[in-house]
């Protein structure tokens, strides 16, 4: 029937905006229709998104439905990489000078860290985005989350200089996927800092790996075996407290590139056979501006 056809165009619809991560708007499409919304919780059910299926349920009454189905109609989140898997030993949130410090002491130890950061997403057209809210930074062993709109309220000479220390250290190898772009966005967000305006050491995974479709998640499913779940990518960067599923969301994302990397350094391809040992090293990019001075605020 013609509602029938119209209830599938809307169905597709929300899948489309689910896989996009863009829970808020798929809810407002669905918020008048409780078949709709109930198919949206199904999809969130489906890329294991517990947190807003228990959110949905809550605002919208929809336990019911939720326990009415068969363990078989959820797909297993298995498919993706849990953290777990990377045996990460602590997620340090940091949101104050003295945490910030210590953060940076224990990162310019590393010799290598993977960096992501997330921004509140912004659904108006032609609009500018918003500012970034948060940086993640991993070892091998802990990630770091950066309250960067605190710590830029609080103190932003000293982030600052915490910053310039990591960014521009070329003691540090610092991976990212597409960062160059990430980049690009925290100097237009805090352009009177100067952290966000030079690197040493950087290496580019997407470059890496020539990757031009799958994102971050193919590559980890191509590499690791198992994909990462972006539903949380388009969530609220900027509420406080971040949600334990948030956290874990951003130090996965920064942690498994670090993994990603030490799984390929040995292959043939990025490794000391074939006499093609600075494969990767060849990949590393450095900018200094020069044409600035250390900011007085």
């Amino acid at each position: 029937s013609f509602r029938m056809l119209i209830i599938c165009i809307k169905r597709g619809s929300l899948k489309k905006l689910a896989e996009k991560g863009c829970w808020d708007v798929a809810e407002v499409r669905a918020k008048k229709d409780t078949k709709l919304m109930e198919y949206l919780v199904y999809l969130a059910m489906e890329a294991g998104y517990m947190e807003k299926v228990d959110e949905l349920c809550e605002r919208y009454s929809l336990e019911g439905y939720v326990n009415s189905l068969v363990p078989e109609e959820v797909m297993c989140q298995s498919d993706y990489l849990e953290l777990k898997k990377l045996i990460l030993e602590e997620i340090v949130w940091v949101d104050e000078i003295n945490g910030l410090l210590s953060a940076t002491s224990y990162i310019e130890a590393c010799k290598i860290i993977g960096v992501d950061c997330e921004w509140k997403p912004n659904y108006e057209k032609g609009s500018r985005p918003n500012k970034v809210a948060i940086i993640q930074i991993a070892s091998d062993k802990k990630a770091f989350i950066f309250d960067l709109i605190k710590l830029y309220e609080d103190d932003p000479k000293a982030l600052d200089c915490c910053f310039r220390r990591i960014m521009c250290s070329s003691n540090i190898l610092k991976l990212g996927y597409n960062l160059q772009c990430d980049l690009h966005q925290l100097s237009q967000s805090y352009g009177e800092l100067i952290c966000f305006q030079s690197y040493e050491m950087l290496l580019d995974i997407q470059k890496l790996f020539k990757e031009t479709t799958g994102g971050l998640s193919g590559l980890s499913k191509k590499i690791l075996g198992a994909g990462l779940n972006k539903t949380r990518r388009n969530s609220d960067w900027e509420q406080r407290p971040l949600s334990q599923n948030q956290k874990e969301y951003a130090a996965l994302d920064a942690a498994v590139l670090v993994h990603i990397f030490h799984h390929v350094r040995g292959q043939p391809q990025f490794g000391v056979n074939e006499g093609r040992q600075v494969e990767w090293k060849s990949h590393i990019v450095s900018r200094v501006n020069r044409a600035r001075s250390p900011i007085r605020f």
